[in-house]
């Protein structure tokens, strides 16, 4: 019985079935592929479980190995190296599966690689404490706010800020202290 299972399985393999499959992954495969990156350099539907999230500091959490575009190269590659070596029974299919893995590994960790390239845009409430700026609309004193306008990681923000004394606008101040996420305290320089 069981040498009438493995003499089926290398029949299945070494027939027109298998070599049909295998056409057949390949170029879906690889249409569903191209698709999907044509989809994600217009803006198109996409694959959201890639990773994508707003987070700076990502970590292994964060490699999903099995994403759309993932699954997709071990479908193109298995299906490819499947044409190739199908006409060699289980071993060729061992070859196609191995090789699709691999496409399937690599696709995963350079999806991986770059969500770890995208930065927030997002200032911590601590970067703009300390820093200087100017004052983009007087600050009247006490607990009525006014703008400020500071240069944090390259780039200016404008910042809610109050002031113990009138700050008119123009006037260099120092941050010295985050009232709330939004509201800083200023002073003059």
């Amino acid at each position: 019985m069981i040498q009438n299972f493995f003499s089926t399985v290398s029949t299945f393999f070494a027939g027109d079935t298998v070599m049909s499959l295998y056409w057949g992954l390949a170029v879906g495969g690889s249409l569903f592929f191209i698709l999907n990156l044509i989809f994600a350099s217009i803006g198109g539907p996409d694959d959201s479980a890639d990773g994508a999230e707003d987070v700076v500091d990502a970590d292994i959490a964060d490699f999903h190995f099995l994403s759309l575009r993932a699954v997709l190269a071990f479908i193109s590659i298995f299906g490819w190296s499947g044409v190739l070596w199908g006409d060699h029974g289980f071993w060729g299919f061992l070859a196609a599966f191995v090789f699709g893995l691999i496409a399937m590994s690599l696709t995963a960790w350079v999806i991986w690689g770059m969500m770890h390239l995208q930065q927030s845009g997002n200032v911590k409430t601590e970067d703009i404490v300390g820093k200087t700026g100017t004052v983009y609309m007087k600050i009247p004193g006490g607990s009525v706010y006014g703008k400020v306008t500071v240069s944090v990681g390259g780039s200016t923000r404008e910042i809610t800020a109050i002031a113990a004394d009138e700050i008119p606008q123009g006037t260099l101040v120092r941050v010295v202290e985050a009232v709330n996420e939004t509201l800083y305290r200023v002073e003059k320089i």
